[in-house]
């Protein structure tokens, strides 16, 4: 039997945008048993310093909400910042998979990710 069948697992994720670009992401994880649980827990609130990645969510909600983005532009500079978006992505699923890895039961990672460091 697999020794991982009884942990968490992530199930669902949300992502809120505020109105300086940043944005905040959720993830619920769930053990098997639990995927029918209505409500899930709370954790503390982290913060990650991720420019890239915020400007490319920028791109995604502008294209949401229906705005113009200047396509040819977004590949131009997704094109020269994938790696620096790819490495922090890589950040950011490390930190859920350790945050994971510590919990018994179900719950909740969220963060708030910024384009600048020089917020609180």
């Amino acid at each position: 039997m697999d020794s991982s069948a009884g942990r968490p697992k992530p199930s669902s994720i949300h992502v809120e945008w505020r109105e300086n670009g940043d944005f905040v992401f959720s993830c619920r994880y769930r053990r098997a048993a639990d995927r029918d649980a209505a409500s899930c827990e709370r954790s503390p609130a982290k913060r990650h310093h991720f420019p890239v990645m915020t400007l490319a969510m920028g791109n995604v909600l502008r294209k949401l909400r229906r705005e113009h983005i200047s396509f040819p532009l977004f590949l131009v500079s997704l094109a020269f910042n994938h790696r620096n978006l790819l490495s922090e992505i890589d950040r950011l699923l490390q930190a859920l998979h350790e945050h994971v890895e510590r919990q018994e039961g179900s719950g909740e990672y969220t963060c708030l990710i910024t384009s600048g460091n020089d917020q609180p």
